[in-house]
C-alpha cells in the first residue's frame, strides 16, 4: 500500500507526494520542511505540521501552528488519517489516498507509549514473563520506546539479555521473515564496545533479540545516581562510545538511538568500560511497517538526544546523527540536564530541536573548558554538515579533556 498526498488548493496545486514506507512529512515556511511554502503562504507557520506514514496507517501532529491545521473542517492536535480526508494548513489543502498495492499488512492496534518510564523492575509489574524457546526469562531489567529487555538463561546455562517487542502493526510471516532476515545482519557487529546480537527470532507474537548480557548500569542510572560526572571520567566514557560508532560507521551501520539507557557502564579498578546497546536495532525495526506509527507515538524517550534531521528526513539518518547524539548524550554526562530545557508539550519540544539553539553548557556548568564546551556545540549544530566529518574526529577533539580517564 502507499498512502499518497496530494495539493489540491493553495499555492502549490497541483503537487503530489507518495509514501510506501515509514516516513515523516514536514508541512511549512522553514527551509527543514519537505513541503515548503517560504512566501506564497504567509498563514502557515514554519513548522506547521507533521505527517508520520507506514503504510497503511498515517498520522498527523498540529506542530503548535499559529493559525491551526484543520481536517475535514475540524481542528485537530494529532489524529489518525484515512482515505479521503482533507487537510488544510493556511491556504494549502492536502487530499490523503491510499492505493492498494499487494503488501500484506493491515491495521493493527498500537502500543501505548512508554513516556520515559525506562526503569521498571518485575516486581513492578507481576511475575509473568513471555516463553520463549530455549530461553528461560529471569526478570526484566528495564523497557524503553522500543521494548522489554530480560536477564535470561540460554539452553547452555548463560546468562544472556533477551529484548522482546511487540510488533506495533499485524503484518504477514513474510513481512515478518524479511524483517527477521535484515536484522540478523546485525550479528556481524563484532566490537568490544559494541552489546553483541547473538540469535534473533520471532515467537507468538513477539519479536525478540538475544544480546551479551552486561554487568552494571546504563549511564543514565549512574548520572542520576552520582550527578553531573566529573569532566575527565564523562569524557572518557564519550570517547569509547565514539571508538564504537566510528568502528560500525565504517561498516555501514547507523545507531540513530544513542543516549545514555544505551550506554552500559562498568567499573572495575575505577576504570569504567563502556558498550553501546541496541546499536542499528531503532533503524531497522523504525523503518520496517512492524514499527507502525512509532515516531509520534513513542518519541518522549528519545525527543532529547534526536537530531533535527530525524524529524524532517526520518529516513535519510546518517552517521552525523549518531554524533549528534554523541555529544547531547555527552552534555547529559556533564550536567545531568539535556540540551534544551524542553516543555511539556511533545510538539513544542520538536519545534525547539528544530529552530532553537541548545542552551550553552558552561551557563549550566561554568567549570567545563571553553574548548570542550566548543566541542560538544559543533556536535550540536543543526546543519550535519556544520559537525565533525566523522567519528573518528570528533573522538580526537574530545580526547585531550579526557586526561586521568585511563582512554584506550
Amino acid at each position: 500500500m502507499k498512502v499518497i498526498l496530494k495539493v489540491t488548493g493553495g499555492p502549490h496545486q497541483g503537487q503530489s507526494f507518495a509514501f510506501g514506507e515509514h516516513d515523516t512529512f514536514v508541512v511549512g515556511r522553514s527551509d527543514s520542511a519537505q513541503f515548503r511554502l517560504p512566501f506564497k503562504d504567509k498563514t502557515l507557520s514554519r513548522v506547521h505540521f507533521l505527517v508520520e506514514v507506514n503504510p497503511p496507517s498515517c498520522r498527523l501532529m498540529d506542530m503548535a501552528s499559529t493559525n491551526g491545521t484543520f481536517v475535514n473542517g475540524k481542528k485537530v492536535s494529532t489524529i489518525d488519517l484515512n482515505d479521503g480526508d482533507t487537510i488544510r494548513g493556511g491556504r494549502t489543502h492536502i487530499e490523503v489516498h491510499f492505493e492498494e498495492d499487494d503488501a500484506p499488512v493491515t491495521r493493527g492496534v498500537e502500543p501505548v507509549a512508554d513516556y520515559g518510564i525506562e526503569s521498571v523492575t518485575v516486581d513492578d509489574v507481576g511475575p509473568r514473563l513471555p516463553t520463549l524457546p530455549k530461553l528461560t526469562l529471569e526478570t526484566e531489567l528495564g523497557r524503553g520506546g522500543m521494548g522489554v529487555v530480560y536477564r535470561a538463561k540460554n539452553a547452555q546455562g548463560e546468562t544472556v539479555a533477551v529484548k522482546t517487542i511487540t510488533p506495533a502493526a499485524v503484518a504477514s510471516e513474510g513481512v515478518t521473515a524479511r524483517f527477521l532476515r535484515e536484522a540478523g545482519i546485525l550479528r556481524t557487529l563484532d566490537h568490544p564496545g559494541i552489546v553483541k546480537f547473538r540469535e534473533i527470532g520471532h515467537a507468538d507474537s513477539l519479536v525478540y533479540f538475544v544480546m551479551d548480557y552486561v554487568p552494571g548500569k546504563d549511564a543514565d542510572w549512574v548520572v542520576r545516581q552520582d550527578q553531573p560526572l566529573p569532566i575527565a571520567r564523562a569524557v572518557g566514557i564519550a570517547t569509547q562510545m565514539l571508538d564504537a560508532l566510528s568502528f560500525a560507521h565504517a561498516k555501514g551501520f547507523v545507531h540513530r538511538d544513542v543516549k545514555p539507557k544505551n550506554l552500559l557502564v562498568s567499573t572495575e579498578g575505577g576504570r569504567d568500560t563502556v558498550k553501546l546497546a541496541d546499536f542499528g536495532l531503532a533503524r531497522l525495526y523504525l523503518d520496517s511497517p512492524l514499527s507502525g506509527l512509532s515516531f509520534t507515538g513513542q518519541i518522549a524517550g528519545t525527543y532529547g538526544y534526536m537530531s533535527p534531521e530525524q524529524i524532517t528526513h526520518f529516513r535519510e539518518a546518517k552517521p552525523p546523527a549518531d554524533l549528534y547524539a554523541a555529544a547531547a548524550t555527552l552534555y547529559f554526562l556533564l550536567t545531568a540536564k539535556r540540551v534544551y530545557d524542553f516543555p511539556r508539550n511533545v510538539e513544542r519540544q520538536l519545534l525547539m530541536i528544530l529552530q532553537d539553539e541548545p542552551v550553552p553548557i558552561r551557563e549550566r556548568r561554568p567549570d567545563v573548558p571553553e574548548g570542550l564546551a566548543k566541542v560538544i556545540h559543533r556536535s550540536l549544530k543543526r546543519d550535519p554538515k556544520e559537525r565533525f566529518a566523522d567519528a573518528a574526529e570528533m573522538r580526537k577533539a574530545l580526547k585531550p579533556f579526557a586526561a586521568g580517564a585511563a582512554v584506550p
